[in-house]
């Protein structure tokens, strides 16, 4: 333990006595909760105050960090606030005790995820079969085990700041990376809306992703933040003007290097916008079915690519005679391959599959989705999460496929993730390493009704097919259905809410990226780099201990 006449820290920041420093919210005079001017006048103006108003700032700060973070993304987007989004809560780390930086962090991270993924109960309930009061009783579980990964990121700087000073603040952009690979790999992973979807408006550095994927985005946007506050609080005119920089060069940086092949395919992208709540007993289903027959074969183009979203009802291509038959006869008349969202089977279970119909008709390729949705496809936990069951829709679970298929297509091939799967990365990369040229992405959002969730899902697609310079065509049920192209660019999309077709071309591409052949190398580095910091922390500690 320190002495009350210990000498400063290095970087200047106060080391508090060992009694202070067990009463977490201290009465130290050189507090910075919230700092805007220099740190000595910032200490000394709120050392006055009682510590229950301390306590309140401090909390303000994380509170605010949390719900900038939250208007940074899809929706509202206003994602230039990405590049501030942090300061508050970064300050606070800056020179807070160990409880402070804990309590803030935890509410940053529950107004996160509160305001993030607030479509979580009402889609339990709506189409969950959840009660409202259950319902948002497993959405607060969720924000409330979520949120423990922004103090694990908190509990990391405040380390790195008590060993290297304000230098520490410069561990942030690493540290953060870190905990969000973490988040897309633990427990089956959940990397929805990681903090590098704010900068995809950003389309310069966006192609950033082609190398180090989504998180060099985030790493850029912490970078920044933690810039911003070093500079700040150690009065740096480098560390703002390099912020200042990276904001310009993000602004008006424009796409680099950009090439376009010559294989054009027109595609068709059938937006069926049919209701989850259907009735699928003749003639409701026969009707439905001859509408969307005339859709997809009418307008004036001759797609050679139709594409229908995942399957929204109960659609069997195998075991039903009669579905078969008007998919088969849509490929026929447009004289078109055809890709279909449907239900089969894997050995004693229903697998969620995309089928894909050559202009004869005849299936030609299977793909059995391989990453399924916890409490949407499959229970996890099933014995202690019993009342779940209620959100599996499909008698029984779902069953994952286990093959990265790819389909041949006129000579070329293509791929299909279905739904969940765009969000993760790596899964979409081997696609395209095993050689890929078109992505094709069909997904049933109308689960999200008109929240924030379709636009955040889009977003994602969007950075994938920047990560391995591939056209995307991604089918939605209900929408948000877009053709985007290898740089991120949304060339045509359709609204939430219709039945309708879009059409357009795409171009096939057989080159790879970094990040497709290598994957998250840049993320994993960060990871190396934090753990490293915690290895020579602990092993300079050990030898303290022995001096």
């Amino acid at each position: 333990m320190i002495a009350k006449n210990s000498p400063p820290r290095r970087g200047g920041v106060s080391a508090p006595s060992e009694a202070k420093a067990q009463t977490g919210w201290s009465d130290r005079r050189d507090v910075k909760l919230c700092r805007t001017d220099h740190p000595g006048a910032s200490a000394a103006r709120l050392s006055r105050h009682p510590s229950s108003a301390r306590r309140g700032i401090g909390l303000a700060c994380g509170i605010v960090s949390g719900i900038l973070l939250v208007l940074s993304l899809p929706k509202p987007d206003l994602y230039p606030l990405a590049w501030v989004a942090l300061v508050p809560w970064l300050y606070v780390i800056s020179s807070a005790t160990l409880r402070e930086v804990v309590t803030v962090a935890y509410a940053a991270g529950v107004v996160f995820f509160a305001g993030t993924f607030y479509w979580i109960s009402e889609t339990m309930a709506i189409y969950g079969g959840l009660s409202i009061t259950l319902a948002i009783g497993v959405g607060a579980l969720f924000v409330i085990v979520f949120a423990l990964y922004f103090v694990l990121f908190a509990l990391g700087l405040h380390l790195a700041i008590k060993q290297f000073g304000a230098g520490g603040l410069l561990f942030a952009a690493p540290l953060w990376v870190s905990v969000e690979l973490l988040r897309s790999i633990l427990l089956s992973g959940f990397p929805w809306m990681l903090s590098g979807y704010s900068l995809v408006p950003y389309t310069g550095i966006l192609q950033m992703a082609a190398w180090t994927g989504i998180y060099g985005l985030s790493f850029v946007a912490t970078a920044v933040n933690s810039l911003i506050v070093y500079g700040a609080t150690s009065r740096s005119k480098m560390a703002l003007g390099i912020a200042a920089a990276v904001i310009l060069t993000a602004r008006f940086l424009p796409v680099l290097a950009e090439t376009r092949p010559d294989d054009p395919l027109p595609v068709r992208l059938v937006q069926t916008n049919i209701s989850l709540d259907q009735p699928w007993k003749q003639p409701d289903s026969d009707q439905l079915l001859d509408e969307l027959g005339k859709l997809s074969t009418g307008g004036n183009t001759r797609p050679k690519l139709v594409v229908w979203p995942e399957t929204p009802a109960p659609f069997y291509l195998n075991a039903d005679a009669g579905f078969r038959a008007r998919m088969q006869a849509i490929a026929r008349r447009l004289e078109a391959y055809f890709l279909v969202g449907y239900v089969d089977a894997v050995g004693e279970g229903p697998s969620n599959s995309a089928g894909l119909l050559d202009p004869k008709g005849d299936q030609v390729s299977r793909y059995d989705k391989m990453h399924l949705v916890p409490f949407g496809e499959y229970v996890p936990f099933k014995r202690l999460l019993f009342f779940a069951e209620s959100l599996t829709r499909q008698v029984g679970d779902f069953i994952p496929g286990a093959e990265y298929t790819i389909a041949s297509l006129d000579g070329h091939r293509i791929s299909t993730a279905i739904c969940y799967e765009s969000i993760f990365p790596d899964l979409v990369r081997r696609f395209v390493k095993r050689g890929s040229e078109l992505l094709v992405v069909i997904t049933n959002d109308g689960w999200f009704g008109e929240s924030s969730a379709p636009y955040q899902h889009l977003r994602m697609g969007v950075v994938r097919a920047v990560e391995n310079r591939r056209y995307m065509v991604r089918t939605a049920n209900t929408g948000i259905s877009a053709i985007i192209d290898p740089y991120g660019r949304i060339e045509a999309s359709a609204p939430i809410g219709i039945r309708t077709i879009l059409d357009g071309t795409v171009h096939f591409r057989s080159d790879r990226t970094f990040y497709t052949e290598y994957g998250d190398v840049f993320a994993y580095a960060n990871a190396i780099l934090v753990a490293g910091l915690l290895v020579w922390r602990e092993h300079a500690r050990r030898n303290r201990r022995t001096i």
